[in-house]
């Protein structure tokens, strides 16, 4: 026997499995919600030219499906298509004077901004900037961007835009410094859960200003916090998007192979714990892969990185050796924590 209704079919996927098999690949489900064309169980009923299988209808001993619009989701586009959306949309873009004060205020100057590729995005600036870009290179998968309406639109909110960029100072993702913080000062610019839209994921982002050679890296946490810190450091800083995603700190490490590694997360770590856990964890996992990792500290007064590297207490012609007092060794600090 086979199915010859007329029904509209989608691929499973990691959000909606099939309901037969629990699978999340091969099988369809109909948009409707009421039938499921399983690969791998048979029925008594051949799927036909609707695919290899066999389908299922979904009664009340099959629990029903709950459609989270299948066809929202869209690979991540390479990062040479990624690089090359974000630099289009960055050169159509300008920065405006309130966002350019704001970034003098964290000690960068109008080269420093100006390498970095900051910009002002704001929701009324995008739709021609958008159609330029199409005509460059294609904008599936490249989060922020979606379909509605059989046009290209852009998703963001409205703010000082920072490229997140990869070891080859490629831009892999895009983050917003928000103008309304009510909901959040630093969000990414994503398109997950619209219409042939992209996540961007919380990629590391890798802040180097050719000095990727330098065998000593920094860590810390916001993509604007280590631009500014390798620019007055000179170091080699890598970028976590919130303590909790640093996991993605260890395949950069692996390989990038630095000589020792120096973990600087906000100074609020000394009264928080759930930073003071996720600190702990990295650094034991950095130890798994190098023997050489140091903490950093500073006066207090000094919330980030940033703000201990534009003061006067550090010294941009300071070398490692001469600011070791601010180094605390991790491996001695576990090791004592064990004798204990």
């Amino acid at each position: 026997m086979r199915e010859n209704k007329n029904l509209s079919w989608v691929r499973v996927n990691k959000n909606n499995r099939c309901p037969i098999c629990h699978k999340t690949d091969w099988c369809l489900l109909a948009a409707d919600g009421t039938a499921v064309i399983c690969a791998r169980i048979e029925s008594a009923i051949d799927a036909g030219s609707k695919g290899a299988g066999w389908v299922h209808r979904l009664d009340d001993s099959v629990k029903p499906v709950v459609m989270r619009d299948v066809a929202a989701h869209f690979p991540l586009a390479a990062i040479e298509r990624r690089d090359l959306a974000y630099n289009c949309l960055l050169s159509a873009l300008t920065l405006s004077d309130l966002h350019r004060e704001n970034l003098y205020q964290r000690g960068l100057s109008d080269r420093d901004i100006d390498d970095l590729g900051y910009k002002t995005i704001s929701h009324d600036c995008t739709d021609g900037i958008v159609q330029r870009i199409k005509g460059i290179t294609r904008l599936a998968g490249i989060p922020g961007f979606y379909l509605e309406n059989g046009a290209v639109r852009l998703s963001s909110p409205s703010g000082t835009l920072i490229p997140v960029r990869d070891a080859e100072y490629r831009i892999q993702a895009l983050q917003v410094r928000c103008d309304n913080t009510e909901h959040g000062k630093y969000k990414w610019v994503s398109s997950n859960g619209k219409y042939l839209g992209c996540s961007s994921g919380t990629p590391i982002h890798i802040s180097h200003q050719d000095n990727l050679q330098n065998q000593e890296i920094w860590i810390t946490e916001g993509a604007l916090k280590a631009d500014v810190a390798a620019i007055k450091l000179r170091k080699c800083i890598l970028a976590v998007a919130g303590v909790a995603n640093w996991r993605g700190i260890i395949p950069v490490i692996l390989e990038l192979k630095p000589s020792w590694v120096v973990v600087a997360f906000d100074m609020d770590k000394r009264t928080n714990e759930l930073v003071q856990r996720h600190c702990k964890d990295m650094e034991q996992a950095l130890l798994q892969i190098t023997n050489d990792v140091f903490e950093a500290d500073w006066n207090s007064d000094y919330k980030g990185l940033d703000d201990f590297s534009t003061s006067s207490t550090f010294s941009t012609s300071s070398t490692s050796s001469s600011v070791l007092d601010i180094f605390r060794p991790v491996s001695a600090s576990f090791d004592k924590g064990a004798n204990q």
